[in-house]
């Protein structure tokens, strides 16, 4: 009787432990599962802040979000000897307002002059680089404001001689871009007016196509851009839909394009100053009237 009753205790006392075990093994995997749920969360917002930092640009620190995350320039940047016009001050071109911004610009250049109407007729920009010439169609139909701009940049001589002062590339970064169109290759430098965003929706930001870079501030376009050396990943796209002005795309010339980001980012990583020291010679922009 006596050894009965003890072989029941010993086998109550082994199901007690393998149910404890059992829960242990549980705990266990649901705290794995936390984890990697965890850790997917933080990979995915830092892919999104990555980003949502890399297409950003301003005139200063204040409105510069990418100044956390930007590289130093390698670059010397151009000390600005130039004068601002009064903040707020407008300039009218069809429907397209261009308002100062009240910062000196990078090189002296004034609000694109007013009209009555703006050009929305075909147009070429033909990027000269240290690599070679990159044509691309513009789409003022769709971004008349935005063509305009760059226009009158272009004619004013703003882009001349500067540097390409970032890159972005691999999966971490989502996006893969380089961005151009600041003469002091800092990432804040602009024209000293900004504009609104337009030809947001239904468009995409792949190889080939050309988009404006902004601050985190409203209607912040202003000379700086971005050209997508290759397709986004799908958080990628998901975080520049409708937030970036499509304005063009590459005709000619991607194999120039690759000759300037092939060589990756200085120091490695996703995001930096182009290891090639992208240069653009000049842009041109051709418009039918």
């Amino acid at each position: 009787m006596s050894s009965t009753r003890e072989r029941r205790q010993r086998e109550l006392a082994a199901a007690r432990a393998a149910r404890q075990a059992q829960r242990r093994r549980e705990a266990h995997l649901r705290q794995r599962k936390r984890v990697t749920v965890i850790a997917a969360v933080v990979v995915v917002a830092i892919v999104g802040s990555v980003i949502a930092s890399v297409l950003l640009s301003g005139g200063s620190d204040d409105n510069n979000e990418i100044t956390s995350t930007s590289p130093s320039a390698t670059q010397t940047a151009t000390t600005p000897t130039t004068s601002a016009l009064p903040a707020g001050q407008t300039s009218k071109v069809g429907d397209c307002v261009y308002t100062s911004t009240g910062e000196a610009p990078s090189r002296q250049v004034s609000l694109p002059t007013a009209a009555a109407t703006v050009n929305k007729n075909p147009a070429t920009m033909v990027i000269t680089t240290d690599q070679g010439t990159i044509t691309a169609a513009l789409d003022a139909d769709k971004a008349p404001c935005t063509v305009n701009a760059l226009r009158s940049l272009a004619e004013a001589g703003f882009y001349t001689d500067t540097a390409c002062h970032r890159q972005t590339g691999g999966a971490d970064a989502g996006i893969s871009v380089l961005q151009c169109g600041d003469p002091t290759a800092t990432g804040t430098g602009g024209p000293g007016f900004g504009y609104a965003n337009e030809n947001t929706e239904g468009v995409n930001y792949n190889r080939g196509v050309l988009a404006m870079a902004h601050s985190s501030q409203p209607d912040s376009n202003g000379s700086q851009f971005f050209i997508n050396y290759a397709d986004p990943t799908a958080d990628g796209a998901s975080a520049l839909a409708g937030g970036y002005t499509v304005f063009g795309h590459i005709t000619e010339g991607l194999d120039v394009l690759d000759k300037l980001t092939s060589p990756g980012i200085e120091g490695g990583g996703s995001d930096g100053t182009p290891a090639s020291k992208a240069q653009i010679k000049s842009i041109e922009i051709n418009q039918e009237q």
